[in-house]
């Protein structure tokens, strides 16, 4: 599948597919911004940066593997009888071994998203194309996300889901926004203090 692209600066068409600055402050983001995610700007917002988490990355799954067979291996030379239990009984203990595993593999999965900022909103767009929008003005709660280890930030309007992969990313672009704002009488929770 070939991806349609909106040129983000000026210049011809497909004139170059590396990292762009889209607004003074905001970190480079990945080229020009494909169709898909572009049709989910409001008619007249400034695209501030948009990056996206799009594979998963099987390196922390494979560490969590190896340090099972490691377990393993101690256990056999320890305890060879170990290996004769009933097939049933032998699939408890590695079964409780391989679920880490299996739970990063699960957020790796879940945590496949592309992130919007402009100058007026953040959004979320999921790999089945689900979205969540908040306003940068509208985030009254920040926190973490125990389950997919990014963060969620909410306002009256919604909530949006963030990876961690794209949270360094995310938090330079919004402050890109904010720096010059003026800010409202109303207070953020954001315990951790990572909304700029």
């Amino acid at each position: 599948m070939s991806l349609k692209v909106v040129s983000s600066s000026p210049g011809p068409e497909g004139g170059g597919g590396g990292p762009r600055i889209l607004a003074p402050g905001a970190p480079p983001s990945s080229g020009p911004i494909p169709n898909e995610l572009a049709r989910h700007l409001v008619h007249g917002e400034a695209l501030v940066w948009w990056g996206d988490k799009d594979s998963i990355r099987f390196g922390p799954v494979l560490m969590i593997l190896g340090v099972a067979l490691a377990v393993l291996a101690v256990v056999t030379l320890l305890a060879p009888e170990f290996w004769q239990q009933p097939p049933k009984e032998l699939a408890k203990p590695i079964g409780v071994l391989l679920s880490p595993a299996a739970f990063v593999l699960v957020r790796e999965r879940i945590n496949r998203r592309a992130v919007l900022v402009t100058d007026a909103s953040i959004t979320s767009i999921d790999m089945r194309g689900r979205v969540q929008r908040l306003p940068l003005g509208g985030i009254a709660k920040v926190r973490r996300d125990p389950l997919r280890g990014g963060m969620v930030l909410e306002g009256r309007q919604g909530q949006v889901r963030l990876p961690p992969s794209l949270l360094d990313d995310t938090r330079q672009a919004i402050a890109s926004q904010r720096r010059h704002s003026v800010r409202g009488s109303a207070s953020v929770d954001d315990p951790q203090g990572w909304l700029p």
